[in-house]
C-alpha cells in the first residue's frame, strides 16, 4: 500500500484469469451501481442490466422470468418499499434500509485519507475513460467500463463534498 507520496508506484498486478499474457478480453460484462439500483430513478435501468446479463448466462436463462417481468419484480422488492421494509409474503427479508442506526454508524474520516480515496478515484477514472497502454485495452469502446467511469466520477463527487467540508486541521494516520 502507497501510504506516503514519496512511495514508489505499485506493480501492475492481475488476477490469474485476466492476466494479459492469457486474455486479451477480460473486461467485466455489466457494472451495476447499488445506489442506481435503489435510487427510483435509476433502480430500473439498473435492474435491467442484471436481467441482460442473467437472460444471457447458460444455465440460468431457461429458468428466468421472462423480460415482461423484471419490472413487475423490481416494484415489488424495492421500488414499492422505499424504506426497505420487506414486502408482503416476505416477511424477514429487509434489506439495508431498513437497518436502524446507519447514520451512527459513520467513520470520522481524516482529511488525508479522504485525499487518498479523491487521488485513487481520480486514478481509476482516468484509466477506465481511455486506452490503456499498459493492457492494450481500450476501455473507451466498453459500455461496462463507461457505467464505471460515471460511478466512479459521482463516488468521487461525494467525496470530494465531503473533504471540502472537513476541517483540514482533521489529519492523522491511517
Amino acid at each position: 500500500v502507497n501510504n506516503c507520496e514519496t512511495d514508489p508506484a505499485l506493480p501492475v498486478a492481475y488476477d490469474e484469469v485476466c492476466d494479459p499474457e492469457v486474455t486479451a478480453n477480460c473486461m467485466a460484462k455489466v457494472v451495476i451501481s447499488a445506489e442506481r439500483l435503489y435510487d427510483p430513478a435509476t433502480g430500473r435501468v439498473e435492474n435491467r442490466k442484471i436481467g441482460t446479463l442473467l437472460n444471457a448466462t447458460a444455465g440460468i436463462r431457461d429458468e428466468l422470468l421472462g423480460e415482461q417481468g423484471w419490472d413487475c419484480i423490481y416494484d415489488r422488492l424495492i421500488g414499492d418499499n422505499p424504506n426497505g421494509t420487506a414486502p408482503e409474503n416476505t416477511d424477514g427479508f429487509d434489506d439495508w434500509r431498513a437497518r436502524e442506526g446507519v447514520a451512527d454508524r459513520k467513520h470520522v474520516v481524516s482529511t488525508r485519507h479522504l485525499n487518498k480515496m479523491v487521488q485513487q478515484l481520480t486514478r481509476m477514472i482516468l484509466k477506465y475513460g481511455a486506452y490503456d497502454p499498459e493492457t492494450g485495452l481500450n476501455w473507451t469502446v466498453s459500455e461496462p467500463a463507461q457505467n464505471l467511469v460515471e460511478i466512479l466520477t459521482e463516488h468521487r463527487a461525494e467525496l470530494q463534498a465531503e473533504l471540502d467540508a472537513t476541517n483540514v486541521n482533521q489529519v492523522w494516520a491511517h
